[in-house]
């Protein structure tokens, strides 16, 4: 199971807290930020399993025994774009980051299914069919099938994947990444997302020896992403090196996503879901 019932509960009357405003296809369960909309009926639509039972209108369910959503003008559904990390660099660890990135990608999106927001999931690496908008509770089945990891002999570059993604013909809302970024181009590819008019969140993952590697000697290492073999000398000078170096590539994804107004979090796969709902999504405001 990719949550445990326990997990459930804590995620259950979260709602993700974004920054901007988006104008919804249909309408849901936000309040938009819009001036001079009243708060009147607009129309109806299909009830969706965990939808909010006080907008369930009663009279047409005794009439004609269907269930449908009585709807506001002054509400709408926000499009959350889960984009999960599927590159090889992505399966180091112990446990994973790709097992830690599945987990959270579907512990974001309960959370927006629960609000009624549309989630739609894309996985960055493999070229591999996009999964249709789900909404509702009942989308969550799907959600947790997707995150599965998908086998694929074409991919993408970290860098090349956002752009094919912000090239496509994609609804403007709130991005999530889940990626370890590592990729020399990432932080210039966020801002591309930036500029294409969406809110970016990042959840950056990287194991502790990704961080501060314990290597020594003579080593011949062979890059996750094509294969080739490096050959090194693992000596406190080159540790330092890569240390200085990986420090400011992560401040220049930092940078990029202060500057587009996102959100950035770097964590380990031992961090447990318990810490980031506490440490990321309440305490820096990622939901209400």
């Amino acid at each position: 199971m990719v949550l445990e019932p326990r997990e459930f509960r804590l995620l259950d009357g979260l709602r993700l807290n974004p920054r901007k405003s988006f104008s919804g296809r249909v309408r849901g369960e936000r309040l938009t930020r819009k001036k001079g909309v009243s708060i009147e009926f607009a129309d109806y639509r299909e009830y969706s399993d965990g939808d909010d039972l006080r907008h369930l209108d009663w009279n047409v369910l005794a009439r004609l025994d269907t269930p449908v959503m009585r709807t506001y003008q002054d509400e709408e559904d926000l499009a959350f774009h889960l984009l999960l990390d599927r590159s090889p660099s992505m399966d180091f660890g112990e446990p994973t980051k790709a097992a830690q990135a599945a987990r959270l990608a579907c512990a974001l999106g309960y959370v927006a299914l629960n609000s009624g927001d549309a989630v739609l999931p894309r996985s960055l690496g493999p070229r591999e069919p996009n999964v249709r908008a789900l909404r509702g509770r009942a989308g969550f089945p799907r959600l947790a099938q997707w995150s599965g990891f998908s086998r694929s002999d074409h991919r993408e570059s970290l860098s090349q994947a956002l752009r094919s993604f912000v090239n496509a013909s994609t609804r403007t809302g709130l991005v999530c990444l889940l990626s370890d970024g590592l990729d020399p181009d990432a932080p210039a590819a966020i801002r591309t997302l930036g500029g294409r008019g969406h809110e970016v969140w990042f959840v950056q993952i990287l194991s502790d020896i990704e961080l501060d590697p314990d290597l020594e000697g003579d080593l011949r290492l062979l890059d996750a992403e094509s294969g080739a073999p490096v050959e090194i000398t693992a000596n406190s000078y080159a540790l330092k090196e890569y240390r200085a170096r990986l420090a400011a590539h992560n401040a220049a994804i930092t940078e990029s996503i202060r500057r587009i107004g996102g959100r950035h979090t770097l964590i380990t796969p031992q961090i447990t879901l318990d810490q980031f709902i506490k440490e990321t999504l309440k305490r820096e405001g990622w939901t209400a």
